[in-house]
């Protein structure tokens, strides 16, 4: 029996550093033929966990200035916004969910194998859930226990609101925790919330994006192309025009990835881009510029600048009423600078570097340990660990809370951030934290939970299908994942 070498930890680290990830060109390798999407999705990470620094500490940015009567500042401008903003991380997960579940089962029909790619399509949509369901529960149960040590107490009496908003208030009874996490667990998965790391709202919309592309895929198997493409159309616009919250974020992107992933195959359309270097480097330019000018829509007093209130005034005549015109000029803006990536081959070159495609490996962990990791470590770092000194509420004579306007207790004071050189320090420090607790997570936490998944399988698959449910899950790797990850 040959000799195996062990495997420790620093050895697991190593293999997921950016410069030692591997050959992604290696035959065998599910990214080979989608690796600018998955540097896409390491972008689209990274832009979430900026986004919510921006939220917790400096909101001000969501809107084109800091007042009515001040002038903007540089990370307030059109363009320079988008990162702080927010809306684009999940927007994009959406369309990566519908471009990656789509691009197997499409090219199986195409090739004539109806009846593999329906399998492609069943073994897809069975081992989805469960592979976002195992780890999004894991996360939960660590900031369940995290909550109960109280590494939620300094978020909740810092100077940051939203810190205070996002972080939870223990129960009265370890008894009344227990049943909390329970149901925490049943509404993350029925209406989106919870309690200990509110970010996972989006898992549940995403999974029913990708549902709605396995029905999807199911329903125009038999389809000819060019009526698929009508199809496509036909959803697109009904989303588009559907005025249900978030439509526009998840739904019509998911249609919109599953049209670019069956777009891919369409040898007349690749040759014609190929034929027209320069008219699709005009375009793509034209395409990527307009969409960056789209999604700097702001989403707080659009009405404090021009330009911003200029596309309020649009908006009236191009989405339908009482909708998020914000998350609209988003998904809008974000699918012209896909497009644009789409036709463009040094863009995609661009994203398959090395280090996009290891950020975007570590994207659905990174999604998952972000928020727990601001409101306890970068917390403590800004707030310092205790807490304290805390006075709590302001009471009258009677020891009852005095409230403000707006019937909130009055405090004496919210414990102060540091130092902007602590800030300075701290923040590169943590996001450097974030990223090796997910590298820690897709060694150890994904194979895991993908292990779960296979004996699931196992367990409740039909003997045929058995044999080829015991090979590796590479149809739908974690990559594939979100993350969220929003």
């Amino acid at each position: 029996m040959d000799y195996i070498q062990p495997r420790h930890l620093y050895t697991r680290l190593l293999e997921n550093v950016p410069w030692k990830s591997g050959d992604p060109n290696a035959k065998g390798d599910p990214r080979k033929s989608v690796k600018w999407i998955d540097g896409l999705r390491g972008i689209a990470s990274f832009l979430v966990v900026l986004t919510h620094l921006a939220r917790a500490w400096d909101y001000d940015l969501f809107a084109p200035r800091d007042n009515e009567d001040a002038a903007p500042r540089i990370m307030q401008w059109p363009v320079f916004r988008i990162p702080w903003q927010g809306r684009l991380g999940v927007t994009i997960f959406a369309f990566l969910t519908g471009y990656v579940c789509a691009l197997k089962p499409i090219k199986q029909s195409r090739n004539g194998d109806h009846l593999g790619s329906f399998t492609s399509v069943a073994k897809s949509a069975f081992r989805r859930p469960p592979r976002l369901i195992f780890p999004a529960t894991i996360a939960l149960i660590i900031s369940w226990i995290m909550a109960q040590f109280g590494a939620f107490i300094v978020a909740n009496r810092s100077d940051s609101w939203w810190c205070r908003y996002a972080s939870p208030d223990l129960a009265d009874s370890f008894w009344k925790e227990c049943l909390r996490l329970f149901e925490n667990f049943l509404s993350v998965w029925t209406t989106g919330y919870m309690a200990y790391d509110d970010h996972q709202w989006a898992l549940l919309p995403l999974l029913e994006a990708s549902m709605l592309v396995y029905i999807l895929l199911c329903i125009t198997m038999f389809v000819k192309f060019r009526w698929r493409l009508a199809i496509y159309l036909g959803m697109f616009l009904y989303f588009h025009q559907n005025a249900a919250k978030n439509t526009e974020t998840f739904q019509m992107q998911a249609i919109y990835g599953m049209f670019l992933s069956d777009l891919t195959y369409e040898t007349a359309f690749k040759e014609f881009v190929e034929r027209h270097k320069w008219g699709r480097r005009i375009v793509s330019a034209t395409l990527a510029c307009s969409g960056l000018l789209i999604c700097s829509y702001p989403g707080e007093h659009p009405e404090w600048a021009t330009w911003s209130n200029y596309m309020f005034e649009v908006a009236q005549y191009i989405f339908p009423p009482e909708v998020n015109i914000g998350k609209r000029y988003s998904a809008l803006g974000v699918d012209l600078i896909i497009f644009a990536i789409y036709i463009s081959p040094s863009t995609k070159d661009f994203l398959s570097n090395r280090l996009l495609l290891w950020l975007g490996k570590q994207s659905f962990a990174v999604y998952l340990v972000h928020g727990t990791l601001l409101r306890t470590v970068l917390c403590w770092m800004l707030y310092g660990i205790s807490g304290q000194p805390w006075d709590g509420d302001i009471v009258d004579g009677n020891g009852q809370p005095i409230l403000d306007e707006s019937g909130e207790p009055l405090h004496p004071h919210w414990i102060p951030i540091r130092a902007p050189w602590v800030v300075a320090i701290s923040i590169p420090a943590w996001i450097a934290l974030v990223y090796i607790c997910a590298a820690l997570w897709t060694a150890y936490v994904d194979p895991f939970c993908a292990k779960l998944t296979q004996k699931l399988e196992k367990l409740m698959f039909e003997e045929d299908e058995k044999s080829s449910a015991s090979l590796p899950l590479t149809s739908m790797p974690m990559t594939s994942l979100p993350m969220t990850s929003a």
